[in-house]
């Protein structure tokens, strides 16, 4: 599946996964940050935490998040991907 080879490749490119924090009036500010659709951010803190996956010359992702991460991207090993089904225009369940 060319989905789970492409992100297999991502996964091996050992990229760094990095926090910073910010305000919750910056996230307001910057609502682009923001891309999930029906997950809202963590807030109640007045900051919320920022990760990124990548470095500034090579960023892939940067987005409010409230879980656990791993430090680099290897570190997530083999993948395995079930059915793709399709929720809406938009949306995809894997």
């Amino acid at each position: 599946m060319r989905v789970h080879r492409a992100l297999q490749a991502l996964i091996t490119r050992d990229l760094a996964v990095t926090e910073q924090w910010i305000t919750e009036s910056e996230l307001n500010a910057n609502p682009q940050l923001v891309k999930t659709m029906s997950v809202s951010s963590p807030r109640g803190m007045g900051r919320v935490r920022l990760v990124r996956i990548g470095a500034a010359d090579i960023q892939l992702d940067l987005q409010p998040c409230g879980g656990t991460d791993v430090l680099r991207t290897v570190e997530i090993g083999k993948t395995r991907l079930g059915e793709v089904e399709k929720k809406s225009k938009l949306n995809r369940r894997v």
